[in-house]
């Protein structure tokens, strides 16, 4: 058969399956597609080599795969491990300057629930791959890490973290008593604003050995001064440092040890009041681990001393712990704040 007497229809056919098998031979062999925290799909060449992060929990979730030679933009609240305080500086939280992230000419931008929707839609606009690791609990901690493995290509560092990380936790519940303590974790006191269920610091207390006293509370709520007087628990857990205050001074811990008001309560009676580094405490990251074994070995010693074993003398927990992040008050403050007036439109 000539080509002038060729089934037009065969010849486009032909022609068609030639192009496809051009298309699949120059398309990159290792590109892949992956499924974020938000159901958002996203395709990546290759493992990315320029990686801006918009929040401290993914820096240091990329810090602990040691991918920070990767990193080529980071938050101005990023600042664990030392050595991120030296990457540069594309904005804040809610302050993100799209100019930057541009400039970095990032091959992935790691966001979570902290960045502005609008600051998102923005960077996918410009052409920018952008997956969203927003973990709300321990395991959702463990899952993203391995995530992230996944998609930069340290699959195997991350399960090994993973692993590591999930040991540790295990052998971090307290005292291993059937008779949980009541556990409150505070975040600030002016309104009193606690953790409730859902959260990821109800995942550590319960982890840990306690029973968190505000469990009947959908996520992070303000709570009343009586209300906190009728639940009294045995152990009140403070995020650490000054807020915004310029001293060097545990202000929620200080509130609770020297306020009057207070006096009643058995965890002040019998100090057990203890300071945990906020940033351990409040990013869904690598040292989640670390704020869990800090908790369980409050809990263990408050059952010890229970048990009249040889615990931790009263008022030992009361010492300072470093590492108050600014803008976690910040953000408390300014979530708490919402709640207020909310409910003061409802009345």
């Amino acid at each position: 058969m000539t080509p002038d007497t060729m089934n037009p229809n065969g010849a486009r056919t032909a022609l068609l399956v030639a192009l496809a098998t051009l298309v699949l031979c120059l398309a990159p062999a290792s590109a892949a597609t992956f499924t974020d925290d938000s159901g958002t799909q996203i395709t990546l060449d290759g493992p990315p080599e320029r990686i801006v992060s918009l929040s401290p929990s993914n820096t240091e979730i990329l810090a602990a795969l040691g991918l920070l030679d990767r990193v080529v933009g980071v938050t101005d609240v990023c600042d664990h491990p030392p050595e991120v305080r030296n990457l540069t500086r594309i904005g804040g939280f809610a302050s993100v300057s799209i100019e930057r992230v541009a400039a970095a000419n990032p091959d992935l931008v790691i966001a979570s629930d902290l960045t502005p929707a609008e600051t998102v839609a923005r960077l996918r606009e410009l052409g920018l791959p952008v997956m969203l690791v927003a973990p709300k609990s321990i395991d959702h901690v463990l899952q993203d890490i391995r995530l992230v493995g996944e998609v930069t290509g340290t699959g195997t560092r991350a399960d090994d973290l993973a692993a590591d990380l999930s040991r540790r936790m295990a052998g971090a519940t307290g005292g291993g008593t059937t008779d949980r303590p009541l556990v409150a974790h505070v975040v600030w006191h002016t309104p009193l604003y606690v953790s409730g269920n859902a959260t990821m610091q109800d995942d550590i207390v319960t982890r840990s050995g306690g029973t968190n006293a505000f469990a009947d509370r959908d996520g992070w709520s303000t709570v009343s001064l009586e209300e906190f007087l009728q639940a009294n628990p045995d152990i009140i857990i403070v995020s650490s440092g000054d807020g915004m205050i310029a001293s060097n001074r545990d202000v929620i811990l200080d509130e609770f040890t020297t306020n009057p008001q207070y006096a009643s309560l058995s965890a002040v009676r019998n100090g057990h009041v203890h300071a945990v580094n906020a940033d351990m405490l409040s990013r869904p990251g690598p040292r989640v681990a670390d704020a869990t074994e800090e908790v369980g070995r409050i809990i263990a010693a408050f059952d010890a001393e229970r048990a009249g074993g040889n615990a931790s003398t009263p008022g030992a927990g009361t010492t300072q712990s470093p590492g108050f992040s600014h803008a976690m008050v910040g953000l408390a403050l300014v979530l708490a704040c919402g709640l207020a007036a909310r409910a003061a439109q409802g009345r």
